[in-house]
């Protein structure tokens, strides 16, 4: 069962460039591991600091183990996304149908 994990967060006011950045970085890094089908973000159009960023994941393993490459690999050399975040991030992970995701079959 495929896992989409979604993020709404708010980057602290000066810091957004890097946040944006940040979120490259990892949205990059996990696409190119196995397990995660696909990663993206996007800035809201009425606030330059407010982010979504969704991750699709094969099952709940895969999120497991992609999460702690990612955390694992670019945290230690960045301070990791809180560092720019201006409140705590709204987080969710919601159970999807392999029908949602619009593969070839």
């Amino acid at each position: 069962m495929p896992y989409l994990e979604t993020i709404v967060c708010q980057a602290k006011e000066g810091k957004e460039a890097r946040f944006e950045r940040m979120v490259k970085s990892r949205i990059e890094l996990s696409k190119r591991q196995e397990g995660c089908t696909n990663s993206w973000y996007g800035i809201s159009n009425s606030d330059k600091f407010l982010f979504l960023i969704q991750t699709v994941y094969r099952d709940m393993d895969a999120f497991h183990t992609v999460k702690k490459i990612v955390d694992g690999t670019l945290d230690p050399k960045d301070g990791g996304l809180e560092s720019c975040l201006s409140g705590p991030p709204l987080l969710g992970l919601f159970e999807i149908t392999q029908d949602a995701l619009n593969l070839a079959k």
